[in-house]
């Protein structure tokens, strides 16, 4: 099932097929570290905006550009990447950004405790629902799924902004999942 095998300095990744997708013509890359990254995840997890890290669990989850990624101590797994071409560009991104990590580990607050979760629903149920298209989207699902994504900053909604006080709690919680909040 697996299809062009890649070896750099450091990784080697390849892709494979998504099997519960056969009509896909987007593959998932699976990264392998020649060295464990265990000890940097807690750092990871606080460089990279939006992951989700339980401490213990040994990996991070993020959503990012569309792409599911997944980091564990010595292998790293990104969805929907459409070709060699992507998948090295990527993995060459997320190794670098390893790479970075560790170089500034000093400098770097390491995220010791669960984040409190966010989900696209908390984003939406301070929506207005209303569908007016301010925000140059069809549905307010549909901006919030792209706010959720980091695709559209939450301000871009006018009526959010109008009554942006009564979701301070969204807000932190955004915050704390490393959404820029204005």
């Amino acid at each position: 099932m697996g299809s062009h095998l890649s070896k750099e300095p450091g990784y080697s990744f390849h892709l494979v097929n998504i099997d519960c997708l056969r009509s896909s013509t987007d593959f998932n890359v699976v990264m392998d570290l020649e060295e464990p990254i265990e000890d940097l995840l807690p750092y990871l997890a606080a460089a990279l905006p939006g992951s989700s890290f339980v401490p213990g669990t040994g990996v991070i989850n993020l959503v990012s550009a569309g792409h599911i990624i997944g980091i564990y101590a010595s292998q790293i797994t990104i969805t929907l990447v459409a070709g060699p071409e992507e998948g090295a560009r990527l993995c060459g991104e997320y190794f670098t950004k390893i790479r970075d990590v560790r170089n500034r580990k000093e400098e770097i607050t390491p995220v010791r405790e669960r984040r409190p979760g966010l989900t696209l629903m908390d984003i939406l149920r301070a929506l207005p629902k209303t569908n007016c298209g301010s925000c140059e989207e069809a549905t307010c699902t549909a901006f919030a799924a792209k706010v959720f994504r980091r695709e559209a900053p939450l301000s871009a909604c006018p009526a959010f902004t109008e009554n942006r006080s009564r979701h301070e709690a969204l807000l932190a919680k955004m915050a704390a999942n490393g959404y820029e909040v204005a």
